[in-house]
């Protein structure tokens, strides 16, 4: 799934190869993709547009429009923008098509079909944004948001981290290897961290989502930019998919288990002892 590394790789991506061109026209070869406005009008409001921006918001791309309107992405676990050309022409699972000028074609593809796409004003824009958390590289982003934000749940960490409403743009990959490099359990509660640890949980989010961003993102199966080329972030990964293998810190076996619905994976020893079992936790044996 793109998490914020890989929404940012994306946008840099197109800032430097889309932003500047116009949309001659929009084709929607999947209804399903568009949430807002109606397709005829989101088709309708694209055409003959200029792209003068694009930013990233939490997991949100937002490509901005010369008509003061906003295309914003969500391209959930399996998106794809891709510019053809370069990239050869996708053949398959193609949910939207702008014909940029010059020839050119930005294709939205995703296999699994949930990618999501809004076309809003700015006043939309700001109202579906609303909700967010702080960006983990903003000013007010700070071990002391997170205690005081989250200190007093009693809810395991690694949802916590999960919940966009708390903290932007991370997502399940991101959470185990940050949580890793922070020495917590991912089932620890909120409540029972000490200072230290909301300091050690900060630095790893900030350091794990900068090395995210500087490998490109991380490629475990759909991720691509917009050239094609996977992320190189998978490479660097110590404990995601990792379960059976062992512990590039201790030695000891990865172990995968569910944690709040989600497949999560850790070290029993640098990430253990501090939290009970339970609590909705079942041990994946695959």
């Amino acid at each position: 799934m793109p998490e914020l590394p890989e929404v940012e790789t994306i946008k840099e991506d197109l800032r430097g190869l889309v932003v500047g061109s116009r949309i001659e026209r929009a084709e929607v070869a999947d209804p399903a993709l568009v949430e807002q406005p109606r397709e005829a009008e989101f088709v309708r409001r694209l055409e003959g547009v200029r792209i003068t921006g694009a930013r990233r918001r939490a997991k949100h791309l937002i490509v901005e429009l010369g008509t003061g309107d906003a295309l914003v992405f969500q391209l959930k676990i399996g998106g794809q923008l891709l510019l053809v050309p370069p990239v050869a022409e996708p053949e398959d699972a193609v949910m939207l098509v702008l014909h940029l000028d010059g020839g050119r074609r930005l294709f939205l593809r995703d296999q699994t079909g949930f990618s999501r796409a809004r076309l809003l004003s700015g006043e939309e824009l700001e109202e579906r944004l609303s909700g967010l958390g702080p960006e983990p590289f903003s000013e007010g982003f700070t071990a002391r948001y997170l205690e005081e934000r989250l200190g007093s749940r009693r809810a395991q960490i690694k949802p916590l981290l999960l919940d966009q409403a708390l903290v932007s743009g991370i997502g399940n990959i991101y959470a185990d290897e940050i949580l890793y490099d922070a020495r917590l359990n991912p089932r620890r509660k909120a409540n029972t961290l000490s200072g230290e640890e909301w300091e050690r949980l900060h630095s790893a989010i900030r350091s794990n989502l900068a090395a995210g961003i500087e490998h490109r993102g991380t490629t475990v199966r759909l991720y691509r930019d917009v050239l094609g080329r996977p992320g190189e972030h998978q490479n660097y990964l110590r404990v995601f998919e990792r379960h059976g293998k062992p512990c590039p810190r201790c030695g000891e076996r990865v172990i995968r288990e569910r944690v709040g619905g989600r497949p999560t994976h850790y070290c029993p020893r640098c990430q253990g002892a501090d939290g009970s079992a339970g609590d909705g936790v079942q041990l994946e044996l695959e």
